[in-house]
């Protein structure tokens, strides 16, 4: 008999058949984007999805702030700074849900947030950004949130 974690197997009666139903449980891919100085805006479309909390991954970032929110497990994208960026904004759009950041970076580095102000439930960090590969996760506040979401990262 076939057996996996990764698989669940349930069997469904239709008029008298039986057939079965294997669901997968994938997560998201993350999506890889490369930037240098000079880039143009960015912008890559998702979904939130997932029930992990984010306070798992990491309680506080390194400024202090609570790390709020659920997510999958896995990030949702990969960024690769190919340089130093003296000035960089990575801001969640999703037309008005509450949206959550975290960002976990070269050298352990690690930046969160929740509310990009008072105005925005949705997120947005921005700061000095060392050249390196940084997993983003875009969650939502609350458990089992599924928002559809840009995420837009300017200089």
């Amino acid at each position: 008999m076939f057996k996996s974690t990764m698989f669940k197997s349930t069997a469904f009666k239709l008029t008298g058949l039986v057939l079965p139903l294997v669901l997968a449980a994938a997560a998201q891919a993350a999506t890889e984007m490369r930037l240098a100085v000079g880039f143009t805006t960015t912008q890559v479309g998702g979904q939130t999805v997932g029930s992990y909390g984010l306070a798992n991954i990491v309680s506080r970032d390194s400024r202090g702030e609570f790390c709020l929110g659920y997510a999958d497990l896995s990030p949702d994208h990969v960024l690769t700074l190919e340089q130093d960026f003296s000035q960089l904004a990575i801001a969640v759009d999703s037309g008005g849900a509450d949206t959550t950041l975290l960002i976990q970076g070269p050298n352990g580095s690690v930046w969160c947030n929740d509310n990009a102000s008072r105005q925005s439930r949705d997120a947005q960090i921005q700061g000095t950004f060392p050249k390196g590969a940084y997993q983003v996760w875009v969650g939502s506040f609350d458990q089992d949130g599924r928002h559809r979401y840009t995420l837009k990262i300017s200089e």
